[in-house]
């Protein structure tokens, strides 16, 4: 007799075989056995497949032992087949297509019509035909490139065509400006479309919504959001999508994932697809064509992925050059002094408490503040801020010297006078630090330059606070006698354009993120940028420290993805100077790294 079976969808996209509630345990594990060509996970009643086997699941479930009983889909999972199947639609078709035929214009297609009435640049128009006929799909253009511009372009043009009705927009918080200001430029005042930022609540005839990666934890915003699109076509956008990548490892990722599965298009635009590795590039186009993304990696399309995104070079965006110089500083002794002592310490408790993965990584972010700034980690009135047991005062007289005795912080000093260099040039000056203590010992020894600065907790835009994001950027960009901005690279790292006022930048510090880099970069050299401007990149690498093991992880990071996204342009920003070991695997928090980097590693 055949048993009466379910084909379930759980809130990961995943599908779930359930048991039948008759079947007997010989017939259970039998069906178990039988299913897992396609299984990620079994055990107990259930078996889950990821949507990416949607064929196979139903090949295996009407053949073999698994035909013995009836399998119900339920809704969950019907929508979940349509929605696969019309991804791998997509991707067959864009696979068979040479790039030519993608780029080829959509015939009958005028965005004049419809009421876009920015001109695109050639290499603009060629990325917006190759979304509009994927439907969506990823733009990994390098940063500068004009991605908001194109994301409206390809809006527009599928919505002319209806295939799309509204824009759902998940971008950081520091692009919000962009989303808005590029609506203005891009359509005339009778076709503009209201961007709607974080709005309370939501009304049908919303067309474009933006909002922030942060609120996707909020179930209540994502399920008035998933409310919202359920009765229209919805294209969602990820900006700066590597943020979202976490996937199922975070609840923002996972819920990001979510509206990707639920949306009719989605489209991911970041210009670092992937900051640590190829599975973070598999995520992100798991974002783009959800339940696909390992496919496209290293599966059966990964030889044919370079037809499924779409990417513009720093060349062909014909910028004048870059000039990266690192500048390695030396340490002042007393602060050399107390640096080794640090390490020294952090290796014994390295060798000694066998540290987990989170100790491992605040261990290795204070190395990195102390190498620029010890006050960051050390308070002259309190014990170290490591992850170690309590320090008594007398160890600290043993290492700082005689009482009293200062360290002058050689970074510091250098990024100063590299502002007022520039300043007697007439040159704004960017200044990059990743540590709220070192912020403030800049902000200190650039006061006479008037600095602007923005930090994390630095409002986006509050009237009644003293100052706010808005103000400082605008004070930056206006204010003659500001010249120079202080800022962290995960605040304002990404959506902030100041390459019309300022060319100039200096990196203090540095962290293991490729993205973050090769984001901060680009906040001055990008699209707009003359041909006779003359633009820098000091790197301040402090000599015999963690700094000069960042340089190496993020040149191999760099390099490993100017592999995969087959663009030599990114060659240049990495140092030529490559080791021949294994870059540290991930970003901070990596136990590994901590006892690589201290000569522990057994």
């Amino acid at each position: 007799m055949a048993y009466d079976g379910i084909v379930d969808v759980d809130d990961l996209g995943q599908y779930v075989v359930e048991r039948p509630p008759a079947a007997d345990d010989v017939w259970w594990e039998q069906v178990r056995q039988h299913l897992m060509v396609a299984a990620i996970a079994h055990g107990g009643d259930r078996v889950i497949v990821s949507r990416a086997n949607t064929r196979v699941l139903r090949r295996l479930l009407s053949s073999g032992v698994a035909a013995g009983a009836a399998w119900t889909w339920s809704r969950r999972a019907l929508d979940t087949e349509a929605a696969n199947a019309r991804v791998s639609r997509r991707l067959d078709e864009l696979s068979s297509m040479s790039m030519d035929e993608q780029t080829r214009w959509p015939q009958g297609l005028n965005l004049g019509d419809a009421g876009f009435v920015r001109e695109l640049r050639p290499f603009q128009r060629r990325a917006v035909a190759r979304l509009i006929r994927a439907t969506g799909g990823a733009d990994f253009s390098v940063p500068g490139a004009g991605k908001t511009t194109v994301a409206y372009a390809a809006f527009c043009g599928l919505r002319a065509r209806g295939e799309v009705h509204a824009m759902l927009v998940v971008a950081p918080t520091s692009a919000f400006d962009a989303w808005v200001d590029e609506a203005a430029a891009c359509f005339a005042p009778a076709h503009r479309p209201e961007v709607r930022v974080r709005p309370r609540h939501l009304r049908d005839s919303d067309v474009v919504l933006v909002t922030n990666y942060e609120r996707l934890v909020d179930a209540r915003v994502v399920g008035d959001l998933r409310e919202w699109a359920r009765n229209r076509r919805v294209l969602v956008v990820f900006d700066e999508a590597h943020r979202g990548k976490a996937g199922v490892r975070s609840r923002r990722g996972a819920n990001a994932a979510r509206l990707a599965r639920e949306s009719e298009a989605t489209l991911v635009l970041t210009g670092t697809p992937m900051p640590n590795g190829e599975s973070d590039l598999a995520a992100v186009f798991d974002l783009a064509w959800p339940g696909h993304g390992e496919r496209l990696v290293d599966g059966e399309l990964a030889h044919l992925r370079e037809r499924v995104f779409v990417r513009v070079t720093k060349q062909e965006l014909e910028l004048p050059p870059l000039d990266i110089r690192v500048e390695r500083v030396e340490l002042d002794p007393t602060h050399r002094r107390l640096y080794d002592a640090m390490i020294k310490r952090v290796g014994s408790w390295a060798e000694d408490e066998e540290p987990t993965a989170a100790e491992a990584g605040r261990a290795l972010m204070h190395l990195l503040a102390a190498g620029t700034n010890p006050s960051t980690v050390f308070d002259p009135d309190a014990p170290w801020s490591l992850p170690l047991a309590a320090v008594k005062q007398a160890d600290l007289t043993e290492v700082v010297g005689a009482p009293g005795e200062h360290i002058r912080p050689a970074k510091i000093i250098r990024a100063a006078q590299i502002v007022a260099d520039n300043r007697e040039r007439g040159k704004k000056t960017l200044v990059w630090t990743s540590f709220i203590g070192n912020v403030n010992a800049l902000a200190a020894a650039l006061a006479h330059h008037d600095p602007a600065v923005v930090v994390g907790a630095t409002p986006i835009d509050e009237p009644v606070a003293p100052t706010d994001r808005r103000r400082e950027l605008r004070r930056f960009r206006e204010d003659p006698g500001c010249w120079v901005l202080v800022a962290t690279p995960q605040t304002l790292g990404e959506g902030v354009s100041l390459h019309t006022v300022c060319t100039d930048q200096v990196h203090v510090d540095r962290g293991f993120s490729a993205s973050t880099w090769l984001q901060s970069i680009d906040r001055t050299h990008r699209l707009g940028l003359p041909q006779d401007a003359l633009a820098t990149c000091v790197v301040l690498q402090a000599a015999r420290t963690i700094d000069e093991r960042v340089a190496e992880v993020l040149d191999k990071k760099v390099l490993a993805m100017a592999a995969a996204l087959d663009d030599r342009s990114l060659r240049p920003v990495a140092d030529p100077m490559i080791v021949e070991e294994d870059p540290v695997a991930g970003v901070l928090g990596d136990v590994d790294a901590l006892r690589e980097l201290l000569g522990l590693a057994r």
